[in-house]
């Protein structure tokens, strides 16, 4: 069958499109355009003409406006120019201009990448290229237009640096096999330093088999061998994509597509009728891969020597196919009940069930990294302060924790934070336990609660901090008592086909997706952890009597006002002080958000 090549040489009119604003009307035209990228590619057709999408001034502009809204923006390349040098809309057309030109003209030339270092857990450095804010920009553009592409051609269950995908997913996947299927054996897969070890001329071919457009393709090549400067001195880049590119991730998922497919063939994507003929001969028994970035599993429903088998294949494909080196010793092959590790999961099968749980090494990790912020937090003479910041870690190790089985480990992770809070204020404080002007003026034990107050809530925290005057109170965030909230499946749905697309942001809270990948929704105030606490404080204060009504109110009645919303202020502790907090029963709460006027007592409802 020969398959049609596509020429993209119309794209939605702008002015078509009637928007309240300009930036809707970018948004919807980038929007539609990918519609279109990705239905003709989901018919298996090629593109030849993709380099026009490049020349025009209004994708720039959408690509612009996405790479100063990351945050990676504040870190500048070579040329030392970041978010903040182009806070004007004067410099902002003159970037977008002067790319137009070089595109349009074909003059445009990536400039070398800024090597820097981050440290990894194992002692070793990851080396990151930090690309110019120019080349940011053309890097996002071809995203856009990549992504919309390639979706359609990806492996169902690989999830890294996907829309709509995440880790969890991942690991549900494996849970899925091993409970339902059966699967025995798990070869845990280890590229070594694949991203530095990436092909480019294999990457070209592999693009060229539904890219026909040879200036995107020269582009491309420009950015890969652009170079690095380390330390004023300049070096060639023969292979490898950088670790901090825009482009990267989505260039090496279509580089290690061809690993997902040289799997999926050997069981998924053949006829029913081979897969009885490969049983008899015991050619190969089911196997199934997922991968997350350069990380991948295959399950294996055979014994441990078609593992072997499998393994040795694996490598063969990625030395002769794709020029990857497997990693002997950390490619493991570990039966299912043993458990194994798996983007920070413990994935292992028990009778009866299968859990998926924080990994040792993940348990490990969190203690060292809580440990650093506990000492950090409290060099200063500003407890509430330190409270804040390892609350701000905890949050977050959480949250990403609460998708799976993290009972036990919540439950140990809070035991071991109160333990190391409270012996490393006590050492820096230079006090004894439970005693000294420190632990008088700012720790509430619940022996020696000075309100009374923070008794009742003795299950639900475990630490409480005061100032001097005891109106703000801060609160060791207490893990066990985020909710769980396990996912389902992924639906294996492509985001950029707008009936799918619709399904998955209905079903954005079953996908339990990172905060990056949630679509936008209207303003939610969070006043966090340390507004329980105070709450209490302000309806002790005000004896439990509506502000304005005077009506006594408890239960549910009982409701606390913020006077300035958490938007008018730049932090949580600031909105929750005492003079901006009222209480006010249910009626009058209402009263005030539909009115939006100025809240004054009234005597009305003396008691």
């Amino acid at each position: 069958m020969i398959k049609e090549v596509v020429a993209i040489n119309t794209t939605p009119n702008i002015q078509q499109i009637q928007p309240s604003t300009r930036k809707d009307a970018l948004t919807q035209w980038v929007k539609r355009t990918q519609e279109i990228l990705a239905y003709r590619s989901q018919q298996g057709l090629q593109f030849n003409r993709l380099y026009n999408l490049l020349r025009t001034k209004r994708l720039t502009e959408v690509a612009l406006e996405s790479v100063l809204q990351n945050q990676g923006a504040k870190t500048p390349g070579i040329d030392g120019v970041t978010k903040y040098d182009l806070e004007t809309d004067e410099a902002k057309q003159e970037l977008i201009d002067e790319l137009n030109r070089e595109l349009c003209s074909k003059t445009y030339k990536p400039r070398p990448v800024r090597r820097t270092y981050v440290p990894k857990d194992n002692g070793e450095k990851r080396p990151l290229g930090i690309p110019t804010m120019r080349d940011r920009v053309v890097q996002e553009m071809l995203r856009l237009i990549l992504e919309p592409i390639y979706e359609c051609h990806f492996y169902k269950h690989s999830y890294g640096f996907r829309p709509f995908r995440s880790t969890h997913h991942a690991a549900l996947r494996l849970k899925d096999l091993i409970g339902n299927r059966g699967y025995k054996y798990a070869i845990e897969g280890d590229i070594r330093k694949c991203f530095d070890s990436i092909q480019h001329k294999k990457l070209l071919q592999i693009l060229r088999k539904v890219i026909h457009d040879e200036s995107v393709i020269y582009i491309i090549r420009q950015m890969l061998k652009s170079g690095v400067m380390e330390d004023d001195a300049w070096s060639v880049t023969d292979e490898g994509t950088p670790q901090g590119g825009i482009v990267s991730p989505l260039l090496a998922n279509i580089y290690l597509n061809e690993l997902d497919q040289f799997i999926a063939d050997k069981w998924e994507h053949i006829t029913m009728v081979e897969r009885q003929r490969r049983r008899r001969r015991g050619e190969h028994l089911p196997c199934y891969i997922t991968r997350y970035a350069d990380d991948f599993v295959v399950l294996v429903h055979g014994d441990e020597q078609q593992a072997i088998q499998l393994k040795s294949e694996i490598a063969e494909f990625l030395k002769t196919e794709l020029h990857l080196e497997l990693s002997t010793e950390k490619t493991l092959i570990t039966p299912v009940e043993k458990g194994f590790d798996f983007l920070g999961f413990q994935v292992r099968k028990f009778t009866g069930a299968t859990l998926i749980t924080p990994s040792h090494k993940a348990m490990n990790k969190f203690r060292k990294k809580a440990k650093q912020r506990i000492e950090d937090g409290f060099q200063n003479d500003n407890d509430a302060g330190a409270i804040a910041y390892i609350n701000q870690y905890l949050l977050g190790w959480g949250m990403y924790y609460r998708r799976v089985s993290s009972s036990d480990a919540f439950r140990e992770a809070d035991h071991y934070i109160w333990w190391r809070v409270f012996r490393t204020s006590k050492r820096l404080r230079n006090v004894k336990l439970y005693g000294g002007q420190h632990f008088k003026a700012h720790y509430i034990p619940y022996a020696n609660d000075i309100r009374r107050l923070n008794r009742r809530h003795k299950g639900r925290n475990y630490g409480v901090w005061a100032d001097k005057e005891h109106t703000v109170a801060h609160i060791i965030m207490a893990l066990r008592f985020i909710p769980i909230r396990y996912i389902n499946q992924h639906p294996q749905l492509n985001p950029y086909i707008p009936e799918e697309r619709e399904q998955l942001e209905k079903r954005v809270g079953q996908l339990g997706l990172p905060p990056d990948q949630i679509p936008e929704k209207e303003y939610v105030p969070d006043y966090g952890w340390e507004w329980q606490i105070t709450r209490q404080y302000v309806l002790e204060l005000y004896g439990h009597r509506c502000y304005r009504c005077q009506k006594s109110i408890k239960g549910q009645q009982a409701h606390v006002h913020h006077r300035k919303k958490l938007k008018s202020w730049k932090s949580r502790q600031q909105a929750n002080l005492i003079d901006n907090l009222v209480p006010l029963c249910r009626t009058c709460h209402t009263w005030h958000h539909k009115r939006h006027q100025k809240l004054e007592p009234t005597n009305s409802g003396n008691t």
